[in-house]
């Protein structure tokens, strides 16, 4: 009876090892699968020689069984670590150096058991029946209490790092953990108590029975837990993944205020290397050393070849409920941000100056302030000033960056303009095709342009005309606007080009820091040139898809 038991749960663990074989080859593109799949067969391996040792009518053929059952018997451990290693993140230590050191006790026993089994790994050996099974039986030689230890000590140590799981308390990873603990420590442990002869005998051996715990805890772990598509984020890996991938210049210090780790970002804003920077104290550092506790909300600005950056300086304390351990300092670029703020009160100027002008004119008329310079002045102003905040209304619509066709409208607005100005003549030179698709911004951004270049033309001492050509690339179309009206000085170029701060009381500045704007929102630019007499206003937009 008790040889059936025994036979019965040694088949068990046969099934249960290849059906891990099996979950584990399907997945062995995952992370830790390709490793366990390999201890699995190992697993499988010994399982098969031991029940040929026993079902062995002859010592010689036991003898050949218990050689060749090593194969199977030194790849586990070896193979157990590398997954641990690598389903907890750390794949990366696991290089072609370390492997090779840690085979050669693995290498060390298989060769004394397939050359010189009776003096290493078994000595003085005998065969052992019992209830109608025969093993071989004998002293545990030099060679196998090496490689037992050896196996005692990987297999605890590498399990370790999985039990970061289940101290760190996430349940999410709590079980499979678990399941994977227990899978690993039960034929290990279970051979330590068999080594000691604590348990089993010589021809009912406990630990190939055992694998059948291993081996179904591996397949639950695959199949309930889903282990390798939804393999477990270790914490060490996702703060190292935060670090890196963040754009902010990141800074850790530790309690002395020296750095102990930054990322890319960091090495970047303060010029040196990563070998160079950890370990030197924060006060030697530059931007960072005037950085403190007191520095959080704080702006900074940092100098170099390409302008100014400006930073907002975060910083977080590193402790517990009880001590403080360092700090991290973050800086944040708010460069656009302060530039976007600009633009907004930009924005508030034209619209406060649109609406204070307006009131002022339709004011004065409605109070019968009738005279030539209220009907002639003030109510056309109001009317340009509409005109302005018109085009600043139809730039913050919604739809204004939907891609447009440009051929079309650049024909309609100069067609426009001529109504609009008809002592200004309009010569347009185009190499257009049938279309040309940019961000939809481009039609009021060419408006403004067109219109502003017909005043100034009005300014000039010849005839007033505005030439408009147009030339299209493969990735961008640029639209010059000409006129022959006065210089544009260097404040008015500065506002025209760099979106300089307007004055709000100048209808011709705030139509230049339009176009400006405008294009900037289309990831266009504006330049301006000259030829002869005449000022070349031009506009690059890049090309857009029609949809």
């Amino acid at each position: 009876m008790q040889t059936d038991v025994f036979l019965a749960v040694l088949a068990l663990s046969v099934v249960a090892a290849v059906a891990a074989i099996y979950l584990l080859a399907v997945n062995r593109s995952r992370p830790g699968a390709a490793p366990l799949l390999v201890a699995q067969f190992g697993e499988l391996w010994w399982l098969g020689c031991y029940i040929g040792e026993l079902l062995a009518q002859t010592p010689s053929v036991m003898l050949a069984f218990a050689r060749v059952q090593q194969v199977g018997v030194v790849v586990i451990p070896l193979a157990w670590t590398v997954f641990v290693f690598e389903y907890t993140g750390r794949g990366h230590h696991v290089t072609r150096r370390r492997l090779t050191g840690l085979a050669v006790v693995p290498a060390v026993a298989l060769s004394g058991s397939l050359l010189a089994y009776e003096r290493t790994i078994r000595v003085g050996i005998t065969v052992a029946s019992t209830d109608g099974l025969s093993a071989l039986a004998g002293t545990y030689g030099p060679l196998y209490w090496l490689f037992a230890v050896y196996t005692w000590l990987l297999v605890t140590g590498s399990a370790i790092l999985l039990a970061e799981f289940v101290v760190e308390g996430r349940s999410l990873y709590r079980g499979r953990a678990l399941v994977l603990l227990t899978a690993g420590f039960v034929p290990v442990g279970t051979n330590f108590l068999e080594t000691l002869h604590l348990i089993g005998d010589d021809v009912f051996r406990m630990t190939p029975l055992t694998f059948a715990v291993s081996a179904g805890l591996a397949a639950l772990a695959v199949v309930e837990f889903d282990m390798f598509r939804r393999a477990p984020v270790p914490s060490h890996l996702a703060s190292e993944t935060a670090m890196t991938a963040t754009d902010d210049p990141t800074f850790v210090l530790d309690g002395e205020r020296t750095v102990v780790d930054c990322n890319p970002a960091a090495l970047d804003l303060v010029g040196m290397t990563r070998s160079t920077l950890l370990g030197t104290p924060a006060r030697a550092v530059p931007n960072l050393a005037d950085v403190d506790a007191d520095s959080a909300g704080s702006t900074v600005t940092v100098e170099s070849d390409v302008g100014q950056t400006y930073y907002d300086v975060q910083v977080a304390s590193i402790d517990d409920s009880d001590h403080v351990f360092g700090s991290v300092v973050t800086f944040r670029d708010v460069t656009d941000r302060r530039e976007r703020k600009r633009q907004l009160r930009a924005l508030n100027e034209v619209l406060r100056a649109t609406i204070q002008e307006e009131v002022s004119a339709v004011g004065g008329a409605v109070h019968g302030e009738v005279l030539t310079g209220a009907t002639e002045g003030g109510l056309p102003s109001a009317l340009a000033m509409s005109d302005r905040a018109g085009e600043l209304a139809s730039m913050l619509d919604e739809e204004a960056e939907s891609p447009v066709d440009i051929v079309p409208i650049i024909h309609e607005e100069i067609d426009a303009a001529r109504e609009w100005e008809p002592d200004v003549s309009f010569v347009l030179e185009a190499s257009l095709g049938e279309w040309a698709y940019c961000n939809g911004l481009f039609e009021p951004v060419f408006r403004v342009s067109l219109r502003h270049a017909a005043r100034r033309s009005l300014l000039g001492d010849t005839e007033p005309v505005v030439g408009v050509s147009v030339t299209a690339g493969p990735d961008a179309v640029t639209v010059s606007v000409s006129d022959a009206g006065p210089p544009l000085t260097d404040r008015q170029r500065s506002v025209l080009c760099d979106g300089a701060e307007p004055q709000p009381a100048d209808r011709e500045d705030m139509s230049r820091w339009l176009v400006n704007w405008g294009a900037e929102q289309a990831g266009g630019i504006v330049t301006v040139g000259t030829d002869g007499d005449h000022t070349s206003l031009e506009l690059t937009f890049p090309r857009t898809d029609c949809e």
